[in-house]
Parts: structure tokens; C-alpha cells; sequence
């Protein structure tokens, strides 16, 4: 929604029933005097408060509170009196006007909206000065383009703000700072206090009537804030429309619509009530509040009413109301018509601080539509929709209208870039939709509002046009169309006097916002180009007609290097370590660390790559787009950067050789000392177990009988968040709300960091796994294929060392399996005709060419070494393709085919390949490998790939379009050639991140393609599950493209909310893990257990079991009730407390229709005898513990399908198990 409402001229509207005014409106002259004619009209702020006063000296009219919520009223004699007194003592300091000829002194306020500040402003008023209201939540750059724009010298300010008062000093050392006065210089009695509070005797009232009273500045969501200015005679005007009523006000003074409610209060002689500033906004404030008052009218935003409406007290204290007024941001749809369903006049009104206020839903009682926006017959004339597409319009505010302060057209009307929609049947209703904007999206996601750059240039003299590009691409740049004044100049002069404009719109941007010089290009001075019949710049026809241009601004950067670029080898150094450690935020960098090993991303690379092309002498050398992955040290990229300067390139180490150099490196070992050890069954370590693979892994073996423990080895920075690391990503997957209890407790969690000998377990735990291990299962490995060899060097080939050594650690007659989980990469270079053998193969040529394929081949050669020199069951297991799973079809919607895919949606077409893949669903992978894993077999390699392939053309295709899929079948070039005409937003058009790949990949004319023929005897005799894997068939493609559908491909489907429903038998804790998991959310918590009907409680407590009829009611009472704390709730939480023994009960609470979110914690105890135990401790409870048969005899586990069921374990401690639930759930 649009800035808060700015009430700066007379508004025409037709007054709502009730509306009327307590002022004559006929204006008259008059000079300054103590007493009043009754009709008298005010012509300033002061002069309406004095008149207020003379008239009705005794009348209360505002109340503010001395202690929390104890009020004290106050007469407009003590305001007005209060106001002199205050005044007298801000003009001893900050100087007064000596004559209305003399322009307005500006006086900034800044503080709560208290007592204090109500005075202070009405002080400084009374004074003749100009007052401008600074919200309390602007930044330093904001305040001070205030300060500066408006001319103010002087500051008044709350205590709390005295430090932003110094630093403002600092860079405006004249600005005066002044404390705002308290209340014991001029709270106390007025009684015979009757001398003449006009402190502004010497100002004539005819002029100051048009001067500024109000500086209210505008929300600088776009930008800086931009100060409005608002007339004496035109807020006074507005002040007469008002709706007559006494009234409850929680907005703060510094928006427009709480300071023009205030003095509509004054005005119409109607009391009103401000909240205390002191106070937080609260539900039982707020109520208490309207229970001891009587108001007829509510001012606030949404959310109070969100507040207030969490209980039927506060909808009934609304109800209660004539009117209810609601403005600043949008109200959610379902909180509005639960109040408006109850009986709440819900009145919902909209402006913008450049034009006032323009409409409000006033309508008839009968109308429930409250959310549609009626203009009254004044304004309609005014008003202009602007067509935008799928039936949205732009609100455009015509010249003339009353209210309107400012402009953005040369017309002189004002586009407010607010978008609505037509009410489909009422006439003039209009809903508030969104706003347009010329947002441009950048390659990495970043949005950039380019119109405040573009405006700063046009007001360079030199431009007549200028506007700014970057859509998909990493930087932003700019076309300028020169002015007139240019002619006779060189491009090169008119640039130089251009670039200090664009330097100062740098200054004010975010890095990724400012526009370069080498990304300035000048058009001739008599292009011409498309725009709007007021002259305004059709941007996307404008970018159109320019594609060439623009192209070549892009192509032309990547070839500009700066005259003064640093050129020696320290110099480069110097600067690629400042560049590197800006962009990545990382301190004291080593030279020599691995960039990519500190968190360097691949668009951070490509960042690096521009940059260096840009500010580096290279020698007019294009450099490769993967140079920053070639090099991914500083002294790497130096060492390659001073030769480029010398024309030279490196002399690199053949990558063959590198690998051959890195297996000698890693393939010495420590001896394994055997020892006996009576410890039974299997303990297994294993890593990547917060990856797809891995999270099946832990599923398939921790429900073996022989397992005692898997130890799950993870990057995380403790112990808490390597174990919730673990279960989220289990539970995403669908592989753990069906795990047992007694399965779950196996598993347990370290952070760790293998590139440390000790794997950064610490001493102990290394110990105590050492003690136990029996087999470790390594796939965790970084899965990035822009990266070198040797940036896989130090966390993966060193790691996977460090965890054979672990092996060779054991305290056990043999040393512990060690089974390492390659890639089919490691061998896709085979040559044709060629099966890829269960072996290593006999040259590292074999392996892919990409640093990801070549250190795993370099890993199978260590692995390889190791199971010679030791004696370890050493184990290589080659994983082909994996895809979604068979039981929920989950699959990682960033991966290439998953892209290829989403492309049939996107640009409606997919690819039709002749390609024969081999995939495998990641559960039966993960079976195979734990069945290699935990078996007798000897050291060796083992390929773990499907044993039958389909063709993509005509077996896939087929299956995609029988799922419902429409797309079209297009020739690889084509597909490619669509998707680079398609949408540049990677987040509306995701598989244009991998644009590149697919190029590479498919536009050529190399059709054929023959798959590797692999081996893979020795696998299926170790894997029943490999052996009998079945082809890829029609129900796992119709679940993988069902979840891509409910999940990454939906872009509409946005929650509103979510309900944790913490479930279990009576006896489990479901009310102490919920209350606790409410108290870290601050979120409300329902106990289930108090809305069961009399009848039902009377049932339990004479010792019967509840049967499914008893329940049903309850359960959708509880629904009911959980959605309506949702729609009260800030946050959008709500946890409830349910038994929701059975599937059928959980469906229920999970209702239908609504875009709320329900996840059920399933709490778990061990056995009926413990919860036995637990019922037997309680006193006073209708659950005894003679009825827990029942209860387990009810009790249902998760179904397959159940996937928002997060078992947990009681016997863990509340506070422990509801941090782990807030990790696991992602809140």
C-alpha cells in the first residue's frame, strides 16, 4: 500500500453518513485577539487551538496516559497553556520570525508520539514555526537529506535519539540539537492562568495562513524521503472533514493520517484517546484500553487489528464500534472479512503523501465488500486507470485535484504507480493490487529501482535522455542521448561531463546498483526513441530498439582495462585481495587458501572475471569465463596475471599429471593395530548425510537389527545443528516420519571438517568412533563442476585420506570398511565401444574433463592403494544417475534434467534428445550401496548403475505428456535457441541459470549420442536391489512431475500461514513441547484438550474411551479456531496442542481449501508402560491411566504420504526438542 495519507489542501469528498463539521467554512479576516466571535474561522493551527480554548476552556479533549494505561485528560485552556509555555522556552533558543514577509523557519521534531511531543508540536506552531515531523525509523542518509532539502537548522529530540543527533552533527556542524522539554516545565495546574497565549502577535494571519504548518515527508521506499509541504488554510480545510466521533488513536504523530486525526479531534470538539508511546502494541493493552472507555471510532493499521482480533473480546469490543479505520498497508483478506463477518464496520482508506487522501470503503451496512475502494463523486473527474494488463490498472491523480502536492508528469498529474482491480460487478470499486515499478533483475537476483539514477542524469545539462539496462546480466549499465548544449562537443568531452553526475547516483547506490564507466555508452544526439505522448521513456520497446547497442556495451567491457590499472605483481596482489574480500566478506585471507574453500560462489567467479578484465592490464587477452576456477588462490590469479601482462601465458602442469601427483601425495598410510573389541553389531559412519543419497542412506540402514549407531559426520557450526541439519534434511525427503523410535535414537550427529586429521571431531568423540567403528560410507564430496582439480583437493581428496585413516583407527582386530561413493564422471571419457569395467581404470584420461570427475578418479586410484597396502576392505562404488525417488518422487529441482524439464513449462517445449539414459531412483541407489556396504565382499570397485536404459524421445516424452504436461518436442538447436529468447529472471524462468551448460551440451549437430555400455556383475550379486531395479515406468515419472508441481514449479501457491500441531498420546507432553515451541515463536498455543464439548469430558471422566464420532466436532472446532488465531497472529503461527491419534484425525485438522500450512510433531514414548507412568503423576486429569489401552490401541504411525508427520522423542528435554522442531521446520 501506498505512504501514509498527507491531508495538504481542501479534499471535495462526499461526507460518509455522520460526517459533518463543527466549523463555519466561510473564511473572514481577522487580526489577532483574545476573545472570538462564534463564528469566528480560524486561519492557522494556533489560532484554531486558541479559539478551541477561549470557546471551551473547560472541555476535555484529549487524553494521554501519566502510567501505562491510566489516562488523565486534558482541556483544550491546558493545551493551549501547556503549548505557551513550552513555547516561550523553544524560542529562547531557536530564533523567531520577525515578519510573515520573512519565509517559514523550519523546526525538526524527532521522537516518541507522547504527551511531549503533542505539546512540542503544538508549541512550535504557536511560535510561527514551520514543523517537520521525521519518522522514527529512517536512516542517518535520510534524515539528513531532510534536514538539507528543507533548510532546517534546528533539531528537537528525545533522549533516545541522542545519539543519532551527534552523528548528524558531525557532518552538519551548524544543526542545533535540542532536548525535547519535559513534563515538569509545564504540566501543572492552569487554574487562573488566564493571560494571552499568542506568541506569534507580530505574524500577519491572512499570510501565515498560507505558509507551511507541516513538513510530513514521504516513506523513501523508493528512495530518500522527499519532504511534503502542507499549508495552515489547506490542513485546517481538511481538518473540517472529520467524522464526528470520539475516538481511539494508535498511530504516531509523524505519519499524516495520526496527526490529522488528532486535529480532526480538535476540531470537531470530539475527545480523543492517544496510546502511550511507551507502551508496545498488545492485544491485551489495546483491549483493556476499550473496555474502560467508550470511543466511537478506531484509527489504526492492520496490524492492531490483527491484535484485537485474536479474541471474541476484542472482535466484540470492534463490533462495538460506529466506525473501525484502518490505513498504511494493506489488510489481509481473510482478517477482513472475519471481522466484517462478525459485525465490524471495517472502514479501509487510501492516499499517498503526494496526494492526499482519495478514497475510503464507506458503504451502505448491508455491503460486506470492504476491501474495494469507492472514489466519491468529487474525485472520479480527478482520477485516471491506466490500463497495466490481466485487468490491472495504474491509479493516475489528475491536475486539479485539491489535495494533490506534488507531480511526475508533464501534464502536471501524478502516477502513483499503484496498481488495482475493478470490483467485477459494483461500479468505481477498486482493490488495492500491487505496484509497478521499473525494477530491473540482475543475473545474480538483485533488484535495482533504476528511475532515481536516471532522473539525477537527466538533470545533467548535457542529457536529454538517459536510461539504464542490466536485465540478466551481472552489472548494470547506461544509454544516454546527449542535449543540444553537446553539439560541437567530442563524445569523450561530453562523457567527462557527464561522469560527475553519475559518480554522486553512484555514491547513494548499493555496489551492485552503480553503473560503471566502461557501462556508459553516448547515442547520437538526434536518436530518436520510444516514448509516451507526454514524453515519458517506453522502456522495453526502448530496450528493444537498442538490443545492438546494449549488446555491444556488454562485449566491450570484458576488453576495457583502466590506463592506471596496478600493474606490478604486488599491486595485482593487493588489489585482488581488497576486490576478493569486499565481495566475499572475508578478513585476513591467506594468499594461498582456495578461494572456493571460503565460500567464493560461481557468480562471485564471473564477478571477479569482469573485474579483473576491467581494472587489470591483460593485454587485450579474452579471458576463459572459468579463468577465476582455473586459478582459485590469489597468488594463483597473480602468478597468471603477471604473465598475461608479459603476453605470456602459464606453463600448467598437464591435469593428468596433477592427478598422478596428488594420488602419490595421498596414498601413504598409517598401519592398523588390531585389538579386540566385544562390542556387537555394526557401527557406521557416514558422510553427506545431509544430502539426497545420504538422508536414504541413514533410512535404509538405522532400521537394520544389527546397527547399532550411525554416526553422521556434517558441516555445522555445533552439535544441535548438526543433528537438526540431519533430520531436515531426512525429513524433506520422505525417508524419516516413517522411521521407528528405536531407529531414530541410533542415529547420531558431529559437526566436523574433513580437511582436518582429527576430521574437527576433537579428541574424544574421534576416540570414542575409533572405539566402535565398523564401516564408514563416504559421499559427501563438492558438487560444483566449475571448480579445478585442485580446488578439490583440500576438503575432498585430503578429507577422504583423513576418514580412511579413521578406518585404519579402528580398535578392532581388522580395520573398519571403508566404501567410497565415486561418480560414473570419473569414467565417462572410456573410450568407444569400451565397457567401463568393476575396476580402475587403466588411465586417468578416462576420467570426465572437469576438476569434479578427475578428483574422484583420483580418490578410486587412492582408494585403490589403500586396500593394497592395508589389508582395509577399501570399497569404490561407482553411482550412475540418480533421480526422484519411488515412494514420493522427490527430486532436486536445480539439477539439469529436472531444468530440462521445467523448460516444457516455461518456454513450452522440451528437447527431443536421442539419448539413452540410465537412471536410478536415489532410494534403490541407496539400497544398493548399503548392501555393498555392509557386506563380506573384498576390496574392489563395484559400478552402481541401472542395468536397463529408455530412450528420452520415445519412452520419456511420452510418459511427460501423459502426466498432463503440454509442451512442445523440438530439435535440440531449437530448444536452445528458445530458451535464449526466453525470460532473463532466473527466478520466473529457472532453467535459463544453466544456459550456458545446455549450450555447450546440446547446440550442435553432434544427434547421436551412445551411452557407456557399464559393467556391473559384481554389483547386482552384491545388491538384490540393483539387480532387480526395474526401467523407469509411468507412476515414477507421474510422482516426480507431481511434486515438481506442488512444489518448485508452483509460483502461485504462497502459504499464509502455519499450524504445528504437537500430537501424541495423553501423557506424552504435547502441552509442554507446545507451550515452549509457542514461547520461542512468540506465537499462541492452543490446548487442545479445552474445547472438547461437556458431553465428551463427562465421557472420558466416568473412564470411557471417546469413539470417531465424539471426535470429529472437536477436531474441526479445533481447526477452525487455529485459523483464526492465524489470521491474529504477526507471525502466521499458531501451535496446537491434539492428541490426532489416527490419519483420518490429522486430515481433518489439516482441512482443505485454505493456503495454510499444517505439520504435525509427532511425540513418541518407548513403551505403554511409560506412559502409564507419566498419567499416574497427574492429579485432577480426565485422562486416567487406566485408559491407556485406548490411547495405543487408537494410536496410528505416519503413512507413507504423511510427510508433514516430524516424529520426535519424548524422553529429550522440551526446551531441546523445540529448538530442534522450530531447526527441523525451518521457523
Amino acid at each position: 500500500m501506498a505512504a501514509d495519507i498527507a491531508t495538504s489542501s481542501t479534499i471535495q469528498h462526499i461526507s460518509p453518513p455522520g460526517f459533518s463539521s463543527a466549523v463555519d467554512t466561510s473564511f473572514v479576516s481577522s487580526r489577532r485577539q483574545k476573545t472570538f466571535a462564534i463564528n469566528h474561522v480560524p486561519q492557522t493551527i494556533d489560532e484554531l487551538m486558541r479559539l478551541r480554548a477561549s470557546q471551551q476552556p473547560n472541555e476535555p479533549i484529549l487524553a494521554y496516559p501519566v502510567h501505562n494505561t491510566d489516562y488523565l485528560e486534558y482541556t483544550y485552556k491546558e493545551l493551549d497553556v501547556f503549548a505557551y509555555r513550552v513555547g516561550k522556552q523553544y524560542v529562547q533558543h531557536t530564533t523567531q520570525r520577525r515578519s510573515s514577509a520573512e519565509k517559514e523557519k523550519v523546526v525538526a521534531l524527532l521522537g516518541p508520539s507522547n504527551l511531549d511531543y503533542l505539546i512540542s508540536v503544538l508549541a512550535l506552531t504557536k511560535s510561527g514555526f514551520t514543523v517537520m515531523f521525521l519518522s522514527t525509523r529512517l536512516s542517518d542518509a535520510a534524515y539528513l537529506s531532510l534536514l538539507e532539502s528543507t533548510q532546517c537548522q534546528d533539531l528537537i529530540i528525545h533522549e533516545s535519539f541522542s545519539k543519532t543527533a551527534e552523528r548528524l552533527c558531525k557532518i552538519m556542524p551548524g544543526l542545533g540539537v535540542h532536548p525535547i522539554v519535559q513534563p515538569e516545565s509545564y504540566a501543572f495546574s492552569t487554574k487562573g492562568d488566564d493571560q494571552d497565549t499568542c506568541l506569534d502577535f507580530h505574524l500577519d494571519l491572512e499570510l501565515e495562513a498560507q505558509k507551511i504548518c507541516w513538513i510530513i515527508h514521504s516513506s523513501g521506499s523508493t528512495g530518500l524521503p522527499k519532504p511534503i509541504l502542507q499549508t495552515h488554510r489547506a490542513a485546517l480545510t481538511n481538518y473540517e472533514n472529520n467524522l464526528n466521533m470520539r475516538g481511539f488513536i494508535t498511530l504516531p504523530l509523524f505519519h499524516a493520517h495520526g496527526i490529522s486525526s488528532v486535529f480532526r479531534a480538535f476540531t470537531s470538539m470530539k475527545k480523543i484517546h492517544m496510546y502511550n508511546a511507551n507502551l508496545p502494541l498488545t492485544h491485551n493493552t489495546l483491549l483493556s484500553i476499550m473496555a474502560e472507555h467508550s470511543f466511537e471510532i478506531f484509527y489504526g493499521v492492520p496490524y492492531a487489528l490483527k491484535l484485537l482480533g485474536e479474541t471474541e473480546a476484542g472482535i466484540e469490543a470492534l463490533v462495538k464500534l460506529q466506525v473501525v479505520m484502518f490505513g498504511g498497508s494493506a489488510c489481509p483478506d481473510s482478517l477482513g472479512d472475519r471481522l466484517v463477518d462478525a459485525g465490524v464496520n471495517l472502514i479501509s482508506h487510501y492516499g499517498t503523501t503526494e496526494t492526499g487522501q482519495l478514497m475510503t470503503s464507506f458503504r451502505d451496512r448491508s455491503d460486506k465488500v470492504w476491501n474495494y475502494l469507492r472514489p466519491s463523486a468529487n474525485l472520479i473527474p480527478f482520477l485516471r486507470w491506466e490500463p497495466r494488463g490481466l485487468d490491472l490498472f495504474e491509479l493516475v491523480v489528475l491536475d486539479g485535484w485539491p489535495s494533490k502536492v506534488a507531480t511526475n508528469r508533464s501534464d502536471g498529474s501524478y502516477a502513483t504507480k499503484d496498481l488495482f482491480t475493478p470490483h467485477p460487478s459494483i461500479p468505481n470499486a477498486w482493490k488495492y493490487s500491487a505496484r509497478l515499478d521499473d525494477t530491473i533483475a540482475l543475473l545474480n537476483g538483485e533488484k535495482v529501482g533504476p528511475t532515481d539514477m536516471e532522473q539525477a542524469i537527466r538533470d545533467n545539462k548535457y542529457v536529454r535522455e538517459a536510461v539504464v539496462f542490466g536485465n540478466g546480466k551481472p552489472q548494470l549499465g547506461m544509454l544516454i542521448i546527449p542535449s543540444e548544449e553537446t553539439v560541437g562537443i567530442p563524445e569523450s568531452q561530453i562523457l567527462e561531463y557527464i561522469w560527475p553526475t553519475v559518480e554522486s547516483s553512484n555514491a547513494a547506490a548499493p555496489g551492485y546498483a552503480r553503473v560503471s564507466t566502461e557501462m556508459l555508452k553516448l547515442l547520437p544526439a538526434s536518436a530518436t526513441y520510444p516514448q509516451t505522448d507526454k514524453g515519458t521513456v517506453i522502456r522495453q520497446a526502448f530496450y528493444k530498439l537498442f538490443e545492438k547497442d546494449i549488446e555491444d556495451v556488454y562485449s566491450r567491457s570484458e576488453l576495457a582495462s583502466s590506463s592506471n590499472a596496478p600493474s606490478s605483481e604486488s599491486e595485482i596482489r593487493s588489489f585482488l585481495k581488497e576486490e576478493i574480500c569486499t565481495m566475499n566478506g572475508q578478513a585476513g585471507l591467506d594468499d594461498e587458501t582456495d578461494l572456493f574453500s571460503v565460500g567464493l560462489d560461481s557468480l562471485q567467479a564471473l564477478q571477479l572475471r569482469s573485474l579483473i578484465l576491467k581494472k587489470l592490464p591483460v593485454s587485450g587477452k579474452a579471458l576463459a569465463m572459468n579463468f577465476v576456477f582455473d586459478f582459485p588462490s590469489i597468488n594463483a590469479l597473480t602468478r597468471e596475471l603477471v604473465l598475461l601482462q608479459d603476453g605470456e601465458t602459464s606453463k600448467s602442469t598437464p591435469v593428468q599429471e596433477q592427478m598422478a601427483q596428488l594420488i602419490e601425495k595421498y596414498s601413504s598410510f598409517q598401519h592398523h593395530a588390531p585389538k579386540p573389541n566385544s562390542n556387537k553389531g555394526q557401527y557406521i559412519v557416514l558422510t553427506g548425510a545431509t544430502g539426497s543419497l545420504g538422508a536414504h542412506i541413514i533410512a535404509q540402514i538405522a532400521i537394520l537389527p544389527d546397527v547399532e549407531r550411525v554416526y553422521c559426520l556434517v558441516r555445522a557450526k555445533s552439535e544441535r545443528d548438526a543433528i537438526t541439519r540431519v533430520i531436515s534434511s531426512m525429513n524433506s525427503r520422505g525417508c524419516y516420519h516413517q522411521l521407528p523410535l528405536e531407529s531414530r535414537r541410533k542415529i547420531v550427529s558431529h559437526p566436523s571438517d574433513f580437511s582436518k586429521e582429527d576430521l574437527g571431531l576433537g579428541s574424544s568423540v574421534y576416540a570414542e568412533i575409533a572405539l566402535n567403528i565398523t564401516c564408514l560410507i563416504h559421499c559427501a564430496w563438492s558438487v560444483n563442476f566449475n571448480l579445478s582439480l585442485q580446488s578439490f583437493e583440500k576438503d575432498c581428496i585430503a578429507g577422504a585420506k583423513n576418514l580412511m585413516n579413521l578406518c585404519l583407527s579402528a580398535s578392532r582386530p581388522s580395520p573398519a570398511a571403508f566404501n567410497f561413493c565415486s561418480s560414473v564422471s570419473a569414467v565417462a571419457s572410456t573410450p568407444t565401444g569400451e565397457a567401463v569395467s568393476e575396476d580402475v581404470p587403466p588411465g586417468l584420461d578416462y576420467a570426465q574433463n572437469m576438476g569434479y570427475a578427475q578428483s574422484k578418479l583420483v580418490t578410486e586410484n587412492i582408494v585403490h592403494r589403500a586396500a593394497h597396502q592395508t589389508g582395509m576392505k577399501a570399497r569404490t562404488l561407482r553411482v550412475g544417475q540418480i533421480v526422484a525417488d519411488t515412494q514420493h518422487g522427490i527430486w532436486n529441482a536445480t539439477e539439469a534434467i529436472p531444468l530440462i524439464l521445467q523448460s516444457g513449462r516455461t518456454i513450452g517445449a522440451i528437447p527431443a534428445l536421442d539419448e539413452s539414459p540410465l537412471w536410478l531412483p536415489v532410494d534403490v541407489v541407496a539400497k544398493a550401496i548399503s548392501e555393498i556396504s555392509l557386506s563380506d565382499s573384498p576390496a574392489g570397485t563395484t559400478n552402481v548403475v541401472a542395468t536397463q536404459s529408455f530412450h528420452w524421445t520415445r519412452d520419456l516424452l511420452p510418459k511427460l505428456h501423459a502426466t498432463g504436461l503440454t509442451f512442445e518436442e523440438v530439435g535440440q538447436r531449437e530448444w536452445i535457441s528458445r530458451l535464449k529468447a526466453s525470460n532473463p529472471d532466473p527466478v520466473q524462468n529457472p532453467p535459463i541459470k544453466l544456459l550456458d551448460f545446455f549450450a555447450r551440451k546440446y547446440d550442435n549437430e553432434n544427434i547421436v549420442r551412445k551411452g557407456l555400455q557399464y559393467n556391473t556383475q559384481r554389483a547386482q550379486s552384491l545388491s538384490p536391489a540393483l539387480a532387480t531395479a526395474s526401467i523407469v515406468s509411468q507412476v515414477l515419472v507421474d510422482k516426480f512431475v507431481s511434486n515438481f508441481m506442488a512444489t518448485s514449479w508452483n509460483t502461485t501457491e504462497k502459504m499464509q500461514g502455519s499450524i504445528i500441531v504437537v500430537a501424541g498420546p495423553c501423557g506424552s507432553g504435547k502441552s509442554t513441547l507446545g507451550t515452549e515451541i509457542a514461547r520461542k515463536l512468540n506465537c499462541s498455543f492452543i490446548e487442545g484438550d479445552q474445547y472438547h464439548d461437556a458431553l465428551a469430558l463427562s465421557k472420558m471422566g466416568s473412564g470411557q474411551a471417546l469413539d470417531d464420532e465424539d471426535r470429529w466436532m472437536w477436531l474441526a472446532r479445533l481447526r477452525a479456531e487455529a485459523e483464526l488465531e492465524i489470521s491474529r497472529n504477526a507471525k502466521g503461527v499458531v501451535v496446537l496442542a491434539c492428541s490426532a491419534l489416527k490419519g483420518s484425525y490429522r486430515n481433518v485438522l489439516r482441512g482443505t481449501g485454505k493456503r495454510i500450512k499444517t505439520v504435525f510433531v509427532l511425540l513418541q514414548v518407548e513403551n505403554k508402560a511409560e506412559l502409564a507412568k507419566r498419567l499416574e503423576m497427574r492429579t485432577g486429569h480426565y485422562m486416567k491411566a487406566d485408559m491407556v489401552d485406548s490411547q495405543i490401541a487408537s494410536l496410528e504411525g505416519p503413512r507413507v504420504d504423511e510427510m508433514d508427520v516430524l516424529p520426535v522423542d519424548s524422553k529429550d528435554t522440551p526446551e531441546d526438542l523445540a529448538g530442534e522442531v522450530i531447526g527441523v521446520l525451518g521457523l
